[in-house]
């Protein structure tokens, strides 16, 4: 007994989702799904045996020809002028759309109509021998549990039906001795069970392959949502469409006109050494995200953090006439979020910000774990007016103000002594102007 259950374990173990005998999902909705996506998968075969059952019926009537004559003979051609036209009807219905919610059914039913043509026949034909009977439901018996497509349960019922109508028609209409009924039956139930142990394989086989599918496809959606909250979606886009064989084959663009923005944290390392590992997490973790939020409102892609400091562009990878605006909005909306914000000990926090804007080059860099990144003279100008702005503050270079002058207040020109570029022009941005009533929007200014 334990034997036993070890090995109906080491059977059905690998397919805990399935119910062992209907073969049936647990889950409803994930039981139609199935059913969709198996008669999507084999309605060109339900069509093909419909082609296989005309073929069997006719090539039959042209052995009937060459071996029956008289009454037999027209008895014969009277139920294939019968099956025949069942068949083609059956066949033109499955090009209905309602045909999908109602095929095993029908085909059920037309398996089930041929075998009865089939042991009427053998009612009304005299002098065939008993093996005509049970080999020809033996071939309708194949086609039930094989050709037809029906699922286990299904094929199941129907091969029992036409077993037990045998065994009705054939001592009822025939004169067979008690040894030919027990042989044909005898070889329609070994053919029979061989036929379900058919059916039930390839069915759990083919809803084991639905189950892998569903799991596969939801690893690659989330193998796509990480890649996306790496990479920006025109990049995705492209690294997917590249050739896997083209290692020599790299992404890389040149901008003319893109704003970066740096935003870094004032005192992050003083209050680091003082705050617990959960807690400083914790509320990077809170902020970035928040300035996540931002970024993804504005259209704008974060580049990365860099232990406290945050980097974004406006402008790459895919190109925007008003890229020094827009990272102006989430320069102000991430001063404002900080208004509020505190350090784990309760002390207020504060951020620089520096934005420039100009050329850059962006790529994806590395082949197991990918990195869009963006390089040149304005990435090094943003950050260095960031370093050398006041808390508070978001100091931006002359190009940007230019750029913001139509719509955004500035301070006074001022002459900053950055970091390996020396004495640099630089403005510090207020806020939006105040637009007054009637006067016409500011037009964004490309140009960098």
């Amino acid at each position: 007994m334990r034997s036993a259950r070890r090995a109906v374990a080491a059977l059905f173990g690998d397919a805990p989702e399935l119910r062992p005998l209907s073969l049936h999902l647990d889950d409803p909705e994930l039981e139609r799904s199935f059913q969709q996506d198996y008669f999507r998968t084999n309605l060109r075969l339900i069509r093909i045996a419909h082609l296989f059952g005309l073929g069997g019926w006719v090539a039959l009537g042209i052995l009937a020809q060459q071996v029956l004559s008289g009454h037999d003979a027209t008895a014969d051609a009277l139920i294939r002028f019968i099956a025949v036209p069942l068949i083609l009807l059956s066949l033109a219905l499955t090009y209905r759309s309602w045909f999908a919610e109602r095929w095993q059914p029908m085909v059920a039913g037309l398996v089930l109509l041929n075998g009865g043509l089939w042991l009427v026949r053998q009612a009304i034909v005299d002098d065939l021998q008993s093996e005509w009977g049970y080999s020809g439901l033996m071939l309708i018996l194949a086609f039930c549990y094989i050709l037809s497509r029906m699922q286990f349960v299904s094929a199941s019922l129907v091969g029992a039906a036409l077993i037990a109508g045998y065994n009705v028609v054939i001592p009822l209409f025939r004169n067979d001795k008690p040894q030919e009924l027990l042989f044909a039956d005898y070889f329609l139930v070994v053919f029979a069970f061989m036929g379900m142990a058919a059916a039930y394989g390839r069915e759990r086989s083919d809803r084991l392959l639905f189950l892998r599918q569903r799991e596969l496809e939801r690893e690659r959606r989330r193998a796509d949502e990480l890649l996306h909250n790496t990479l920006p979606a025109t990049i995705v886009a492209r690294l997917k469409g590249r050739d896997p064989a083209a290692d020599h084959e790299y992404l890389a663009d040149g901008h003319r006109h893109v704003t970066v923005l740096f935003a870094d944290l004032v005192a992050f390392t003083e209050h680091a050494s003082v705050s617990t590992p959960q807690d400083l997490v914790s509320m990077l973790d809170r902020i970035f995200t928040g300035f996540d939020r931002f970024a993804d409102r504005l259209g704008l892609e974060k580049i990365k953090t860099i232990g406290d400091a945050y980097m974004a562009v406006a402008g790459a990878p895919d190109e925007r006439a008003d890229h020094a605006e827009t990272a102006a909005e989430l320069a102000l909306a991430i001063l404002d979020a900080m208004a509020d914000q505190t350090w784990p000990n309760g002390e207020p926090m504060q951020i620089r910000i520096g934005m420039a804007s100009g050329p850059a080059v962006a790529g994806v860099i590395g082949r197991r774990k990918f990195a869009y990144d963006l390089w040149g003279d304005t990435v090094n100008l943003a950050s260095r007016l960031e370093s050398g702005g006041e808390p508070g503050q978001i100091l931006v270079s002359e190009p940007t103000a230019h750029l913001l002058a139509e719509r955004y207040e500035r301070g006074e020109r001022r002459v900053v002594d950055l970091k390996g570029k020396g004495p640099t022009p630089a403005y510090v941005l207020l806020g939006r102007k105040r637009v007054a009533a009637g006067d016409p929007p500011a037009r964004a200014n490309t140009t960098g």
